[in-house]
C-alpha cells in the first residue's frame, strides 16, 4: 500500500493581488466584468474579454484575435480606486 505524503501548502500560500475589472464596448447592451491577477499579461485579459463578450452572444460582433485591440483605461485621470474601467480600441 502506497502512502503519500501531503504537500506543505504552506511553501506555495502566496496570495496573488486580485481586482475586478470592467470592460466597456461601445455598441454592446452592457460593460463585462470580471476579476484578474496582478500578473496577467494586457493579451490575456484583452483574449478573456473576447471570450466572455462572445459566448454571451453581444452584439456588435468584434471578432477573437486579440491582437487587434488594444485596452484604454477610461478613468486614468482619476485617482485610484476599488475598480479599474475599461475601453476596447479597435487598431
Amino acid at each position: 500500500m502506497m502512502i503519500k505524503k501531503k504537500k506543505n501548502s504552506d511553501s506555495g500560500n502566496v496570495k496573488k493581488k486580485r481586482f475586478l475589472i470592467t470592460v466597456n464596448v461601445l455598441g454592446s447592451s452592457g460593460p463585462l466584468r470580471f476579476v484578474v491577477n496582478d500578473d496577467d499579461k494586457v493579451s490575456e485579459v484583452i483574449d478573456s474579454s473576447l471570450k466572455m463578450y462572445a459566448r454571451s452572444g453581444r452584439l456588435p460582433v468584434l471578432g477573437s484575435d486579440f491582437n487587434n485591440f488594444l485596452l484604454y483605461p477610461s478613468n486614468a485621470d482619476q485617482s485610484e480606486g476599488k475598480q479599474s474601467s475599461f475601453w476596447f480600441v479597435v487598431v
